[in-house]
């Protein structure tokens, strides 16, 4: 795999979320209840793989890694693929993105200013996802509009890093 495998990926979740999204604002919720509780936890996973892959993409491409050389060799100034890159748990490897990214990324910077701009629960999202939401049935936190703000900051993310990056 390449590291612009990576954003593919995050392009193609996001289509994807996009298509999740528009669907849960023509579904009636109360009528449809299992249903568009089963879309709000996808769109909240395939949300956080938007985030995963383009943070991912962003670290490889601002430390200069050959396009032509595999994501799995990557062992550059303390960041190594097996150590950071192939786990899924954000604070893995979201600081290396901070060192080294000149502007603050919502969610990702935790910088105060940023935080506290940002709902708790949407962080809260943030700091608990993993890729066993698949599994999930259950809504973890109760109000969908938190999902759905999380799925925002997820393209607000992508953008940012794609515009503040040598792409």
């Amino acid at each position: 795999m390449l590291y612009k495998d990576y954003k593919n990926s995050a392009r193609k979740h996001e289509y994807t979320c996009d298509v999740l999204f528009k669907e849960l604002n023509e579904l009636n919720e109360k009528i449809y209840a299992a249903k568009y509780r089963s879309l709000v936890l996808n769109l909240y996973y395939l949300s956080g793989y938007i985030i995963e892959c383009i943070v991912k993409y962003g670290i490889y491409d601002l430390i200069g890694y050959r396009k032509n050389r595999r994501v799995t060799e990557l062992d550059e100034n303390g960041l190594t693929y097996h150590d950071h890159i192939q786990h899924h748990r954000f604070d893995r490897y979201t600081e290396h993105l901070n060192r080294r990214i000149s502007v603050s990324i919502p969610l990702i910077n935790d910088n105060k200013i940023n935080k506290k701009r940002i709902d708790n629960k949407v962080i809260e999202l943030y700091r608990q996802w993993d890729p066993r939401i698949r599994y999930y049935y259950d809504l973890k936190v109760k109000e969908t509009c938190h999902y759905i703000s999380f799925y925002k900051y997820a393209k607000k993310i992508h953008k940012n890093i794609l515009q503040n990056i040598r792409g």
